[in-house]
């Protein structure tokens, strides 16, 4: 191959990576406590969460590289994962390709990353050889996860999911928890705009549990959108499942916030007093902004 030819498409991929990169450095947090690296130990966690990533495809490896030139520009403190981690079937033997190639410069910075299963991750084995694969750092089908100022409570939300175990182990992991934030991950949607709606079952299930205990917020995915809810009953729902997968349409609801069909990722920073919660396309182009304090209302800009 002509040497011409390679150095200037190497050429166009350092101006690509730096244009990216300069995309997502223009919409710097404007607080002083998220300007900067988070740093768990510091009182602060800074992290990134997406969900219906394993596709392999280069939707999934843009909106990597998105996460990548955040975590260059603001170092992360961990990647939370909603789900649908490997399509089809939930094989870990795709695992190279459908997430250790697209997330290759999170991983070898040593970004840790945590997983819950998702309903095409249970297709394989009921979704056992993820929960053995280290990288995905799950410590079990549920589990707890406390970094900084946050508690994270890590759920299944499948169809085969043991409720009648996990939903009295989170009471007592929320009653036990003296954590100032408690965020709830699980894989699908209580309250949601997109294709499929709200889950009468899981808000009956689980919004008394969150008010009880003060859930601010819930990560979840399977719809294939962003969407953040408006505060509903102190705790906002976020729909992060842009990570890869095909889109479907979303159309804003009464209690839609923000809703947009894109591949995209969320960028969350909390303090002890507020959350701050961003959402970037796999651009870089930010596409949605908001804070919240601890009893889960919406901070005035």
């Amino acid at each position: 191959m002509d040497s011409r030819r390679v150095s200037r498409r190497r050429m166009m991929g350092v101006l690509f990576g730096a244009a990216l990169a300069g995309a997502v450095l223009l919409e710097q947090p404007t607080f002083s406590e998220a300007s900067g690296p988070a740093g768990a130990e510091g009182g602060r966690l800074h992290w990134l969460a997406v969900a219906d990533t394993g596709g392999g495809n280069e939707a999934q490896r843009a909106v990597g590289r998105a996460m990548a030139a955040v975590h260059r520009a603001r170092p992360v403190d961990l990647v939370v994962l909603g789900g649908d981690n490997i399509y089809p079937k939930g094989d870990i033997s795709q695992v190279n390709d459908k997430f250790t190639i697209p997330y290759k410069a999170l991983l070898e910075a040593g970004v840790p990353f945590h997983a819950v299963l998702g309903n095409h991750d249970i297709r394989t084995a009921n979704g056992d050889p993820q929960i053995a694969y280290r990288p995905f750092g799950m410590k079990g089908r549920w589990y707890t996860l406390a970094r900084g100022p946050v508690e994270f409570f890590m759920l299944d939300s499948n169809v085969n999911a043991d409720w009648g175990r996990q939903l009295p182990w989170l009471k007592r992991a929320l009653a036990a928890s003296k954590a100032p934030w408690k965020v709830v991950v699980a894989h699908h949607p209580i309250q949601s705009s997109g294709h499929y709606g709200d889950d009468v079952v899981a808000r009956n299930r689980l919004a008394p549990v969150f008010r009880q205990f003060g859930v601010q917020l819930y990560i979840n995915g399977h719809e294939h959108n962003y969407e953040r809810s408006k505060p509903i009953n102190g705790t906002t729902y976020l729909v992060v499942g842009g990570g890869g997968a095909y889109l479907r349409a979303v159309t804003p609801g009464p209690s839609s916030a923000r809703a947009i069909s894109v591949h995209s990722f969320a960028e969350l920073t909390a303090s002890r007093d507020r959350l701050l919660i961003q959402a970037w396309d796999s651009n870089g182009k930010a596409i949605d902004r908001a804070t919240i304090n601890p009893a889960g209302q919406l901070i005035k800009p």
